[in-house]
């Protein structure tokens, strides 16, 4: 997709977007960066569509490791 079709998607929608970068490391902690300020976003800041991929990513960090879990004591 080029950067004009993603634009007119964001201002389709009618909601405030930011653009963040999400890293999430092995140990459960996460960092969020703001990609126009370059500064870190503290989790509860969180709105909307970002705080929604947050959750699912969170679920599935979760899913995979209960299922690593599980299959060490199989």
């Amino acid at each position: 997709m080029s950067e004009s079709q993603i634009d007119k998607i964001l201002d389709a929608v009618d909601q405030p977007w930011v653009d963040l970068t999400f890293k999430f490391f092995d140990n459960g902690s996460m960092i969020i960066i703001d990609n126009v300020t370059e500064l870190q976003i503290p989790l509860h800041d969180l709105r909307g569509a970002a705080y929604d991929f947050y959750v699912k990513q969170r679920i599935r960090m979760i899913r995979a490791n209960l299922e690593a879990k599980i299959l060490q004591s199989a």
